[in-house]
């Protein structure tokens, strides 16, 4: 039998992970969670992103999210869509060029999501701003708030924060495509900007000012086409192709400040604070289609006037339910615990593990105390 100096020894072990517990994308239910914005239910979603810390598992919903102004280098983020508007890009380069639009520099905070996946790292928003960028000069570092979850589970709990936090239930409009991303395809526009101005910031010789500052030729004609070849050999270094996960434009999150103001503090703080529920335990919603799963210790939400108001689950059913389920769990729980401690040394293991091998380490501890 262990002594208790070693029991106390791996349970400090395992301190910091019982303390850590994040949600699981493997656990992710893509019928709570579609992939596509237009697949949410408004009712549904307005639940579930606010019932992660009440489902009887306060710590399993938790997506950690880091700010970091310079995650990686442009040309080395990966874009999550292919809706792209070359007209609106080279306006952007010019403005991030200029002195004009304080603030709008290449390079920087995206101000949107970045998702570490097993391809690499992928820009959940922000891809004009990117490719603007990228137009400029590809090795320029760009960040934004890192979410350490894969992109195509996390396209689908974006989703839902879009319409069930920030109550927009539209996608945006996709236009363009990356086969105008190049030289002949930059030209026109930028033919048109030194013409007339971008009809905002800068008039026609501020355009041509602010060209021939960047490329080092003179006059409308020259910088026009020094441009154009400069940010079509820039471009090409870039990643212009979006994953085969990805929903169309109108179907992805609109994590928009444009639209709401505070949008990606919302977005941040309910993947940070759990408040998703994105693993079982569920809390039950009401909806039939919805609480298939739910937790023994799940909690109803009805509406009370304008507020979804948490009630604890009663009925005489849920009861029977739940009975039932706990003598499955019981004859079941001795296993789980013994191949927990296993499977998470290994690396292999899911959170729910830890919850099992805590419980087997307590009861080990205690067994101990008696003796």
């Amino acid at each position: 039998m262990k002594d208790m100096k070693t029991l106390l020894e791996e349970w400090k072990k395992y301190e910091k992970i019982l303390l850590t517990e994040e949600a699981d994308p493997a656990d992710v239910n893509p019928a709570r969670f579609p992939k596509e914005l237009s697949k949410v239910s408004p009712k549904a979603s307005k639940i579930i992103t606010r019932a992660g810390t009440k489902d009887g598992d306060p710590s399993d919903d938790i997506i950690k999210v880091t700010d970091n102004d310079e995650i990686a280098a442009v040309k080395n983020l990966i874009p999550s869509q292919s809706s792209m508007n070359v007209k609106k890009a080279v306006k952007f380069v010019i403005a991030m060029l200029s002195d004009k639009v304080p603030g709008f520099n290449p390079g920087g905070n995206l101000g949107a999501f970045i998702s570490k996946g097993a391809g690499g790292l992928y820009i959940m928003d922000g891809h004009h701003r990117w490719i603007a960028t990228g137009m400029i000069n590809p090795e320029l570092k760009m960040g934004g708030s890192l979410v350490d979850f894969p992109p195509e589970k996390l396209v689908a709990i974006l989703n839902a924060i879009t319409k069930g936090r920030l109550n927009i239930q539209k996608g945006k409009a996709g236009k363009g495509s990356f086969a105008a991303f190049n030289e002949a395809g930059i030209k026109p526009h930028l033919q048109e900007l030194v013409k007339n101005g971008d009809g905002r910031h800068h008039t026609g010789p501020e355009v041509v000012a602010v060209l021939e500052k960047w490329t080092g030729a003179q006059g409308a004609e020259a910088v026009v086409d020094a441009a154009a070849k400069k940010m079509g050999s820039n471009v090409r270094q870039l990643t212009l192709k979006a994953p085969g996960w990805a929903p169309q434009r109108p179907d992805m999150p609109v994590i928009d400040k444009d639209q709401v103001a505070q949008a990606i503090e919302i977005a941040k703080k309910a993947l940070r604070g759990g408040e998703v529920d994105v693993n079982p335990p569920y809390a039950e919603t009401g909806l039939k289609f919805m609480d298939r799963g739910a937790g023994k210790s799940a909690t109803r939400f009805r509406k009370k006037g304008s507020e979804l108001q948490p009630q604890q689950v009663g009925t005489k059913d849920d009861e029977k339910r739940r009975s039932a389920q706990d003598a499955e769990d019981t004859e079941a729980e001795k296993s789980r615990k013994d191949a927990a401690g296993a499977k998470i040394r290994s690396g292999r293991g899911s959170y729910h593990d830890v919850d099992a091998l805590a419980s087997k380490l307590a009861e080990t501890i205690i067994r101990s105390l008696k003796k």
